[in-house]
């Protein structure tokens, strides 16, 4: 798969702080009473950043394999932002039970995949550089660089600045971690579409591309500034997740499948007007099996136009499935019937029908409007047509000589 292999769907978080503790327990002897004070490593204490800000700007091209196209993209991530110096105090605050220690400690930025990082190009905490590694938190991969907490100056912000490009396919999404959460992002794609836990506060439209800014409070999100173990689970930050996908509004499968959508009323509408029309006309009968190959003939259609559209694009395709279905439909109905002027007046109508049907599935916003409009107007017509018919007597008419003018 090509979305695979580039990337698939990303999701960029915020630089968790984590910090290593220990757990005291009390161990008795059973046989002198004694008592040992025990301490165990235990469960790891996390805390979220007080400000971020993250940057992105995607290039999206358009990869294809075979018959297959997929909108892929290499974006260029900025994350800035600090710790409050008033929380990693308290984060490194000890008790009688438990034991912190700031001399294990990591800053940890969740990632969907460390692997399809392109570059690496800044990891700097209090404006120092660091080596990055790779990590898990909270059941992501990560981007894991150790720090020293007892080394740093506690009364200023632990700050942070990360500048990296990742690859990826069909959607960007990003964890709104930090207390005050503000992403700004310019995707080189004509199609927005904006989904998951919040929307964007402002965006613009361009022919090129768009940008949308996303402005999340800690009040916004069910997941806390500190926890500690896995009392926050994968889930959990998942559902808070926000971001855009690189829309396809008309490729061609989405084409194919609204064009088989209208497949079945548009064959029962063809029946129904040859039905009307082989009454209007004296002497005219066709025999159910031409009815059978007519809808046979309509049938195919679909499958040719899905064939050929892998291969030479929609709009070909279409132009050449529709133009095989009304000349063989018109011939036939010619050599079948020897009126030719009837039959040209059938082509007519499916060309025109066809037509308007390839106006419809190109439109993206007013496809429904159009469809409902084609409908009414081919039945209004259909129904004048046939007012003057008298139906009861349908079926009990023959023509004059007693013959039947189909094959």
């Amino acid at each position: 798969m090509i979305a695979a292999g580039f990337g698939g769907s990303q999701i960029v978080g915020a630089p968790i702080l984590s910090v290593d503790t220990q757990e005291r327990s009390v161990v008795v002897d059973s046989l002198t009473k004694n008592t040992t004070e025990v301490w165990a490593a235990g469960a790891p204490l996390h805390l979220l950043p007080d400000d971020v800000r993250i940057a992105i700007e995607a290039a999206v091209e358009v990869r294809s394999k075979g018959i297959y196209s997929v909108p892929v993209y290499v974006s260029k991530v900025v994350i800035t932002g600090e710790f409050n110096s008033d929380a990693v105090t308290g984060l490194l605050a000890s008790n009688v039970d438990t034991r912190v220690l700031p001399t294990h400690a990591v800053i940890q930025l969740p990632l969907s995949g460390v692997k399809y990082l392109r570059s690496l190009t800044r990891f700097e905490e209090n404006g120092q550089a660091f080596h990055a590694t790779s990590g898990e938190v909270a059941g992501f991969a990560a981007l894991s660089s150790p720090i020293d907490l007892k080394a740093i100056d506690h009364v200023a912000p632990l700050t942070f600045r990360l500048e990296f490009e990742i690859a990826g396919s069909d959607s960007l999404h990003f964890l709104p971690l930090g207390a005050n959460t503000t992403v700004s992002a310019r995707i080189a794609w004509p199609h927005p579409d904006f989904e998951g836990a919040f929307l964007p506060i402002s965006h613009e439209f361009a022919a090129q591309g768009y940008s949308a800014n996303w402005h999340v409070l800690e009040l916004n999100r069910a997941v806390p500034q500190r926890w500690r173990g896995d009392a926050v689970s994968n889930s959990a930050m998942l559902a808070t997740a926000f971001g855009v996908r690189l829309f396809q509004p008309s490729d061609i499968y989405t084409q194919n499948y609204r064009a088989v959508r209208y497949g079945i009323l548009f064959i029962a509408i063809t029946f129904a007007c040859f039905f009307a029309w082989e009454h209007l006309v004296q002497g005219l009968r066709l025999h159910p099996m031409q009815y059978l190959l007519v809808g046979l003939a309509l049938a195919t259609f679909y499958l040719l136009l899905l064939a050929l559209s892998e291969h030479v694009g929609f709009a070909v395709s279409y132009a050449i499935a529709a133009a095989a279905l009304v000349t063989l439909i018109t011939a036939y109905i010619a050599g079948a019937t020897t009126n030719r002027n009837s039959a040209a007046g059938i082509g007519a109508a499916l060309a025109a029908s066809y037509g308007a049907l390839y106006v419809i599935l190109l439109s993206e916003d007013y496809a429904l409007l159009y469809g409902s409009l084609l409908l009414f107007v081919i039945l209004a017509t259909l129904m004048l047509a046939t007012r003057r018919l008298n139906w009861a007597r349908v079926g009990r008419e023959n023509s004059p000589d007693g013959s039947n003018s189909s094959l």
